[in-house]
């Protein structure tokens, strides 16, 4: 028989009172004497007398199962299984296995390898027991479970956070491209009624709408990342058959991608000019080529722009707009090597892989989690 609880356990044990207990004990009699028990120290206990009906109760009220020697014998656990396995990450259903005093402990040994060792988070009592001793397993278990509430709520706070983010960073971005329309229009409307600076004009509406493509680029991962080689592809689709790109798939923060459009957009309009793109060069080609560098320290990003069958070049007198941005703003990110072989423009670069990816703002181990939460037994 269970022995009586001193009073000192009913006020630690009412808190718990909140959750359900749910005693699974095939035969009635001993589950409600348990119940009747727990009941009297301030918890919310039902029996059960069928494992369907246990798992009825396997919900984000469960508090822990107690369950009998007798349900270890009678069960097919499959329908437990289920339920244990559809169950959210962040829970994980309590159970106190209450098993009869046997004669050796490879009885005992053997009654409880009944129980599916799928089921991890258990608790085995020998009876007779104290209810003291029963009381101290069961507060063990429901302070347990309500951890495991907080990890909830928690998740489901970071997930309304990340909602009302991503609708900040998309607001924020159409700002931002009407913005930038807004400074196209400025430049067209102030400089329209001036025809020697038209070629200025044009200059930079392109350079506006470089960033705007970014942003564009940018917003389908909501300014989480940019795909390398889909910003190559974007920014140069109007040369698409004159350069070929060649690299692995990374993912760049915003800052970087932001950077490299620039840049891209600069080196483009550089070959349109005087390079590979340029109307006097046919067969002009622009090869560009990306890498990973696993072998330094850090790793870095390599990533190189070579012209061939354009114009020869030679090295400038001095170095005009474009070349102290592309200079200026990849070497934010790295070192920017410019060479001027008679055969083509290179531009090679190397930098930190961190440094190009620090910013990244990562997928959320929320969404998972949220996923299975929302898709939780209820």
């Amino acid at each position: 028989m269970l022995e009586h609880a001193s009073p000192s356990w009913r006020a630690a044990i009412m808190e718990s009172a909140k959750e359900t207990v749910v005693v699974y004990a095939p035969y009635a009699r001993d589950g409600d004497s348990i119940v009747r028990l727990l009941t009297t120290h301030g918890h919310n206990a039902v029996t059960v007398t069928s494992l369907p009906t246990l798992v009825d109760h396997l919900n984000d009220d469960l508090g822990a199962v107690l369950m009998t020697e007798e349900a270890l014998v009678q069960a097919d656990w499959t329908v437990l299984l289920k339920a244990v396995s559809d169950q959210p990450s962040w829970s994980s259903y309590p159970f106190i296995l209450l098993i009869g005093q046997h004669r050796s402990a490879g009885q005992t040994e053997a009654v409880y390898r009944l129980f599916p060792p799928e089921v991890a988070n258990v608790m085995v009592l020998e009876r007779p027991m104290s209810s003291t001793a029963l009381l101290s397993a069961l507060r063990w278990a429901v302070g347990g479970r309500r951890r495991q509430f907080v990890t909830r709520d928690h998740l489901s706070t970071l997930e309304r956070n990340a909602r009302h983010q991503k609708l900040l960073t998309r607001e924020l971005a159409h700002r931002v491209k009407n913005t930038i329309a807004m400074l196209q229009s400025i430049v067209t409307q102030t400089m329209r009624h001036h025809s020697e600076m038209e070629p200025v004009r044009d200059l930079i509406i392109a350079r506006f709408s470089a960033l705007s493509r970014t942003h564009d680029l940018l917003l389908d991962t909501n300014f989480a990342s940019a795909d390398f080689p889909e910003l190559v592809h974007r920014t140069l689709a109007v040369h698409d058959r004159r350069f070929e790109a060649e690299g692995p798939s990374i993912e760049i923060s915003p800052q970087a991608a932001l950077s490299f459009a620039l840049v891209l957009h600069e080196l483009a309009t550089n070959a349109i000019k005087y390079g590979a793109f340029s109307e006097d060069a046919a067969s002009g080609r622009v090869k560009l080529s990306w890498s990973i560098n696993a072998d330094s320290t850090p790793k870095s990003f390599e990533f190189s722009w070579i012209e061939r069958g354009g114009p020869q070049v030679a090295a400038p007198e001095r170095s005009g707009f474009g070349s102290r941005l592309i200079r200026t703003t990849l070497g934010a990110l790295g070192s920017v090597e410019t060479l001027y072989p008679p055969e083509g423009l290179e531009i090679r670069f190397s930098g930190s892989l961190t440094e190009l990816t620090h910013s990244l703002v990562p997928v959320s181990v929320a969404d998972d989690e949220m996923a299975r939460i929302n898709h939780a037994p209820s």
